[in-house]
C-alpha cells in the first residue's frame, strides 16, 4: 500500500492517467480464475473519468456493472489454465478545481436519514460502539463537525504506527487499536470507528496516492450536511485532502465492500500475490497496457 506523498498539487484543474498492475502465482494450476475488479476511477465532485480500460492475462470473458455502492465493477472469469494471473488497468480522469476548507457545522446538524444510517452502524471489521469510550476522549472539548474530524485524523496519525505486513485484511479497528500499528487500510478503519462512535457517518475509499509509485491506498470520506462527501486520509494525518492528491476507484462500509480485488480461484495448489504497483502521470493524457505491466516487470 502506498504511504507518503509530497507537496501539494496546484490549485487548477489537472488532467492526469493511471496505470495499475498486478500479478498473481499459482503452486499448480487454475483451471478456473473468476474476480471481481474495482481499479477503475470513479467519477464524483473532485474527479472526472475520461477513459478506463481493464485487461486480464490470460484474456478473461468481462462484464462490467456498478455494484450497490455505484462503483464500476468488472467480473473477470478465466477458464483457460493457466500458473500466472496479471490484471491491468489505465484511464484518464481530470482532477476539478479544488473547494474551500470546508465551514465548520455543529455535529447536530448531520441528518441521521436512511441512506446515512448505513454508514454509522457496525461492519465485520469496524465496531464503533467498542471504541466510544475512546472517540469521547480524544474528542474531549471538541467543537463542531470539522474540529472533531481534525482531532481523530490528528490522533490516529500520531499514535499508531505504519508498519508493513502488521496486519491482514481481516485485522479490525479495535485490533489495531490494541497494537498500535497498521497500514493504510488499518488507520482508516480505525478513525472510521472512532468518528462513528460520535455520529458523524463515514466510508471507507479505496484508490491511488497520486504523487508516488505504489500499490492501492486507503482513506475515509465523512459526511458533511452541506458538502456531501469529503475526503480525509489519516495515514498521512489529513483531515481534509489536497486537490488532486488521492484518485478513488471504490467506496464501501469496509475494505471487505471496496477491495481492488476480490475473487476465487480453482487448482489444487495456492496462490499468493507476487507484485503489485500503480502510477499517476501528471505529465500526459494517455497510458498504455504496456506502460501500465512495466510498473511490475521492471520495478519502474
Amino acid at each position: 500500500m502506498q504511504t507518503d506523498l509530497g507537496g501539494s498539487l496546484s490549485d487548477t484543474t489537472i488532467v492526469a492517467a493511471y496505470g495499475y498492475a498486478a500479478r498473481y502465482i499459482y503452486s499448480d494450476e487454475v483451471v478456473q480464475n473468476d474476480n471481481f475488479l474495482r481499479l477503475t476511477a470513479a467519477a464524483d465532485p473532485y474527479q472526472t473519468p475520461i477513459s478506463a480500460d481493464v485487461l486480464t492475462r490470460p484474456v478473461s470473458r468481462r462484464a462490467r456493472f456498478h455494484d450497490s455502492y455505484g462503483n464500476v465493477t468488472h467480473r473477470s472469469r478465466i477458464t483457460a489454465p493457466h500458473h500466472e494471473l496479471t490484471i491491468l488497468s489505465i484511464g484518464t480522469v481530470r482532477f476539478e478545481s479544488p473547494f474551500a476548507y470546508p465551514v465548520e457545522v455543529a455535529l447536530e446538524s448531520i441528518s441521521s436519514d436512511w441512506v446515512l444510517e448505513q454508514y454509522l452502524t457496525s461492519t465485520a471489521l469496524v465496531h464503533p460502539d467498542r471504541l466510544v469510550e475512546h472517540a469521547s476522549s480524544i474528542a474531549e472539548g471538541g467543537g463542531g463537525l470539522v474540529e472533531t474530524v481534525e482531532r481523530v485524523t490528528d490522533w490516529v496519525y500520531r499514535n499508531i504506527q505504519y508498519v508493513k505486513e502488521s496486519t491482514t485484511v481481516n485485522t479490525t479497528a479495535e485490533e489495531v487499536l490494541g497494537t498500535g500499528a497498521g497500514v493504510c487500510q488499518d488507520m482508516a478503519h480505525l478513525a472510521m470507528g472512532l468518528l462513528k462512535a460520535l455520529g458523524i457517518p463515514c466510508r471507507y475509499v479505496c484508490g491511488l496516492l497520486t504523487t508516488e509509485v505504489g500499490e492501492t491506498h486507503a482513506w475515509l470520506e465523512f459526511w458533511h450536511p452541506q458538502l456531501g462527501w469529503i475526503p480525509s486520509d489519516p495515514t498521512r494525518g489529513q483531515a481534509v485532502s489536497g486537490h488532486g492528491e488521492l484518485l478513488k476507484f471504490a467506496v464501501g462500509r469496509d475494505y471487505a465492500e471496496a477491495a481492488p480485488v476480490e475473487g476465487s480461484f480453482v487448482s489444487r495448489g495456492t496462490g499468493w500475490l507476487h507484485s503489485a504497483a500503480a502510477q499517476v502521470h501528471f505529465d500526459r493524457d494517455n497510458i498504455t497496457f504496456d506502460d501500465a505491466i512495466r510498473l511490475i516487470d521492471f520495478g519502474q
